[in-house]
């Protein structure tokens, strides 16, 4: 997140001073495509790079500080690097934005998001959703789902608002006994965490709506300067969303479909309803 941030502050001061990447990277002395890999937060940026960035840029010294400590945070190793031999650069790079989000909005039609599931029903997913995943590596996985759960316990916790199907919560993942114990943990953030955590179920009486057929997720951050971002995964592709009109079909589509969806106390009741029906 902090290589993104830096990223788009010295994007937007090259465009303020009228030079094209092209330019810039001839000023600076490094091709464009460095350019352009550090303005979209892919490549880390030297401290002595980032210097003659800042002289040619004519940035002020208070600027400077400031995109200095961003890049002496962007080249910290957290938790998710230990794991990027496991998964795909696309979705390491997700974890980071995951982990420096304010507030998730997402929507799942057949299965729990990772930030609610239990471990036995992060298990039976990994284990049994996919013949690509080798038995080896299923505990490191299942760790790494875990691991990502600790936002929502951190000092200034993760805020999510979710949109579950009813699919969701009765496609029996692990078995009856497994996806009791996964109603169970969704009412006990329901009821314990109400500010924080919002799940709304959209029922099979609902009928078409506009989120019907795909699962996503809204990414939203502290810094003023960082947009909204969309994350969707499918079968066989990873994408992370950040042209702003396409973002924007995606807010819209989240804000119709809550507006279909069951309230907080109805969709608790069908949420405890479900769970009684498993066991």
């Amino acid at each position: 997140m902090q290589a993104w941030e830096l990223g788009l502050r010295l994007r937007q001061r090259r465009e303020e001073i009228g030079l094209t990447a092209a330019a810039a990277g001839r000023a600076i002395g490094i091709i464009q495509a460095y350019v352009s890999g550090v303005e979209s937060g892919r490549v880390k940026l030297p401290a002595a790079r980032l210097a003659r960035m800042v002289e040619v840029y004519e940035l002020e010294p208070e600027d400077a500080a400031e995109l200095e400590e961003l890049r002496l945070g962007a080249s910290r190793r957290a938790w998710w690097h230990e794991y990027s031999q496991l998964f795909p650069a696309e979705f390491i790079r997700f974890l980071g934005y995951e982990a420096g989000a304010e507030h998730i909005r997402f929507y799942d039609n057949e299965l729990m998001h990772g930030l609610l599931q239990t471990e036995q029903y992060a298990r039976a997913v990994i284990a049994g959703g996919t013949t690509t995943i080798r038995l080896t590596e299923v505990e490191r996985r299942v760790a790494a789902r875990m691991a990502r759960q600790a936002r929502l316990h951190a000092e200034n916790p993760l805020r999510v608002t979710a949109l579950l199907g009813e699919g969701a919560l009765r496609q029996q993942v692990g078995g009856p006994v497994v996806m009791s114990e996964q109603l169970d943990h969704l009412v006990r953030l329901m009821t314990e965490r109400p500010e924080q955590i919002e799940i709304r179920v959209l029922p099979f009486a609902a009928g078409a709506h506009p989120a019907l057929g795909g699962s996503f997720q809204i990414l939203s951050f502290p810094s003023p300067r960082l947009p909204d971002l969309v994350w969707q995964e499918v079968l066989t592709s990873i994408d992370i969303i950040d042209q702003s009109t396409r973002v924007t079909d995606y807010q819209v589509t989240f804000a119709e479909a809550r507006e279909r969806a069951l309230g907080s106390e109805d969709s608790l009741d069908l949420i405890r309803r479900i769970a009684k029906e498993m066991t």
